[in-house]
């Protein structure tokens, strides 16, 4: 069995044997081998490929169409469903247009800064002209890594995105909202109130089901999300399909525990085990599109200010920073990958906030 993104294989004789792109014809790889009585041999061995490519690859240009075909291929060991498909809209969107244009990769790279300057001024987010080019250096380094003779000037583009201002409930909305919520006896609303409440994700939210909710120890478990993508295959006609599937990383499948105040709402909520939380059904669900619809119809109906359904999440945890929860435990309710993205989001005080403090400074002059 080979290891994950890597062609290499124990033999039935006990050696081990690597197996790597020696040079291409007509769009066409033609491979070589190398072998060992190891896999940190065999793998040491490519890894110096890659370094020092042979005189055939370093004098090979192989047209984009074939790089990106296999840069999708490595790609599917080691990314979920939903950012496949992200990378497919990108391709068919951006990057297959842009290389059709310039037909191999030394050509290629004077062209991709006049293009992202171009999708700019047509009035695309920094972000994702960003991401954009993140794709494309990806794709520069796979190649480059099979010994492509391609040019480094695209490793020099950058994207400057701007930080973006986050969006939170006062707290006279967040009061408003609560009211509704609790009135409320729509299954959705225990939804918006637990979202408000634990700042979990709207997929993470729409994937819940009761089963992940224990209400005698007090702990709400996410190990799922629900999405929406676009389907590969299309068939019967379908463009896309709802999958659920693990959250979008490991730093995310975690246990959130649940406030006094929640716990109260949620017992008395109607719920089977295997249920959704928003449907109170085994094989019904709600998707993200829909709550976020039902959302901004809620807000209407409390004078609140048309916010997209991630106010919640700013929400939570912009109130936990206020209270001066622990910043560790913060951001592993929230499941980030590391305390500085939540240092980086969240950590700005209001104005309020800052001027309590600041009349901490009054003690040194009495």
């Amino acid at each position: 069995m080979p290891r994950r993104g890597e062609n290499i294989y124990k033999r039935k004789d006990g050696r081990w044997e690597g197996r790597y792109i020696k040079e291409r014809i007509n769009q066409r790889a033609r491979y070589g081998y190398v072998y060992g009585k190891s896999y940190t041999e065999v793998r040491d061995s490519l890894k110096n490929l890659a370094i020092r490519p042979s005189a055939n690859a370093a004098q090979t240009t192989p047209e984009w169409k074939g790089i990106i075909a296999e840069w999708m291929e490595a790609k599917m060991l080691t990314v979920k469903a939903s950012t496949l498909s992200r990378y497919r809209n990108v391709l068919a969107k951006h990057v297959i247009p842009l290389t059709e244009q310039k037909g191999n990769t030394e050509k290629l790279s004077d062209a991709v800064q006049k293009y992202l300057l171009h999708l700019s001024q047509k009035g695309y987010a920094p972000k994702t002209v960003s991401d954009i080019l993140t794709i494309i250096k990806s794709m520069y380094k796979f190649a480059q890594a099979r010994g492509c003779q391609i040019d480094n000037k695209v490793n020099t583009i950058t994207v400057k995105v701007p930080k973006s201002k986050i969006a939170v409930l006062t707290e006279e909305e967040e009061r408003r909202l609560c009211r509704y919520l609790c009135e409320s006896t729509d299954k959705c609303s225990i939804g918006v109130l637990l979202c408000l409440c634990t700042g979990i994700r709207i997929g993470e939210l729409c994937a819940l089901k009761w089963s992940d909710v224990d209400l005698t120890n007090g702990i709400i478990s996410i190990n799922h999300t629900l999405l929406r993508i676009q389907s590969e295959s299309k068939e019967k006609g379908q463009k896309t399909k709802v999958i659920i599937s693990t959250p979008k990383s490991e730093e995310s499948r975690r246990e959130i525990p649940i406030s006094s105040y929640l716990l109260k709402q949620l017992k008395q909520v109607e719920r089977a085990e295997n249920a959704f939380v928003l449907t109170g059904q085994e094989n019904r669900f709600i998707e993200p599109r829909t709550m976020q619809y039902y959302f901004k119809s809620i807000l209407k109906k409390c004078h609140i200010p048309n916010y997209k359904f991630h106010v919640l999440r700013h929400t939570f945890a912009t109130r936990c920073v206020e209270q001066g929860v622990e910043i560790k435990s913060l951001s592993e309710i929230l499941g980030h990958s590391g305390i500085k993205i939540t240092l980086d989001k969240y950590v700005h005080s209001s104005m309020q906030l800052k001027k309590r403090e600041i009349e901490k400074l009054n003690i040194l002059n009495v």
